[in-house]
């Protein structure tokens, strides 16, 4: 059927078959490979290779995502603990601190009640100190009191005693003036002899009583004087003794403010070894939550429209074999003429058989 097609149309049939054939395998490899890149061209679905690309980076993206996220919050949970770490760090300094505040102010308090036991054991003792100092004091007085009274004592004994003499002196003298006088009279002396030695004799008498007088004022001023003397001794120890006792009380306050001052100046250095109260360090800021990147979509291709193939070029199989027969009559007719002789040249030779070879040519 194709040969007898051929052979009245030139072949045209064939082409137009082959063209045809070629017109199908072209649009079956389109569709193959459209359906190979996007999926079926006869649904909105996209498939095929750009689908598999698109899901492809679609997974991409959400795993890059998903990292982003994962290294975001590892470092937030890393400046978290960080935080807690430095909070921790910095409560546990704080701590610290205050337990070597608390030491220094155990201590100082520890220093205070010893210097406080040691001033007044330091007391105690200068209380003993100015105690002995007034008993020395008193028993020094006393004993001055004690020796001035004997010593007073013994002179007025001294002029009780120069009283009684002179008495005695004076007694005895008018007793011999009497004994004298009576001797006189007894000798039998009268007249003017009598009377001169009994004026006399009184003269003597009232001599030896004023020498025992004057002697006796002597005596008496001399005690008198021994007496006063002993009076400004005594009222010159009483002042020393108080002399004495205001020094040591004088002494007593220096003491004990000197005491109070070392006290005071122990007191201070205890205080001067308690530490600075400390402060806790200001807080760690508190760690912020980091930013988080933007991810575009992925952009989704859609479907291109299918490739249209051009329809494949047709002969005219009418005009193909009307060309056809034309062109075997006229071959058929130049080949006669050049059996006949008619002709020249390469057609001298031309016989029937020729002819109807060149239909087939």
């Amino acid at each position: 059927m194709s040969f007898i097609a051929d052979l009245f149309t030139g072949g045209a049939y064939s082409r137009n078959k082959a063209a045809k054939e070629q017109e199908e395998v072209t649009r079956r490899n389109v569709e193959r490979n459209y359906n190979f890149q996007y999926g079926s061209p006869y649904g909105d679905e996209l498939g095929g290779e750009v689908g598999r690309q698109y899901e492809f980076a679609v997974k991409e993206n959400e795993k890059a995502q998903r990292n982003v996220e994962a290294e975001l919050t590892f470092r937030e949970e890393t400046r978290k603990q960080e935080y807690d770490f430095g909070m921790g760090i910095r409560a546990w300094e704080h701590q610290q601190r205050l337990r070597a505040y608390d030491l220094s102010v155990s201590r100082a308090l520890q220093q205070v009640t010893y210097n406080e036991i040691a001033e007044n054991a330091a007391l105690v003792d200068q209380d003993r100190l100015i105690h002995e100092q007034f008993l020395t004091l008193a028993f020094d007085e006393t004993e001055t009191l004690f020796n001035y009274a004997a010593a007073a004592a013994g002179v007025g004994l001294k002029q009780r005693q120069a009283k009684a003499s002179a008495v005695t002196e004076a007694q005895a003298t008018r007793i011999s003036a009497l004994k004298a006088t009576g001797a006189a009279g007894a000798r039998g002396m009268a007249g003017r002899s009598a009377g001169k030695t009994v004026q006399g004799i009184l003269a003597e008498t009232g001599a030896r009583q004023a020498a025992i007088i004057d002697q006796l004022m002597f005596n008496t001023e001399a005690g008198d004087q021994e007496l006063f003397k002993m009076s400004q001794q005594l009222l010159f120890d009483k002042a020393g003794f108080e002399t004495s006792r205001e020094s040591a009380r004088m002494s007593d306050t220096a003491a004990r403010t000197k005491l109070r001052m070392q006290r005071l100046q122990a007191d201070i250095q205890a205080e001067n070894t308690i530490a600075l109260k400390p402060e806790i360090s200001p807080p760690l800021p508190l760690p912020i939550a980091l930013p988080r990147p933007e991810f575009e979509e992925i952009f989704k291709p859609k479907k291109p429209p299918l490739t249209e193939i051009p329809a494949a070029a047709q002969e005219n199989l009418f005009a193909a074999g009307v060309g056809t027969i034309g062109g075997f009559a006229s071959k058929f007719v130049t080949s006669g003429l050049a059996g006949r002789g008619l002709g020249t040249g390469k057609f001298k030779g031309f016989h029937w058989g020729n002819a109807f070879g060149g239909l087939f040519s």
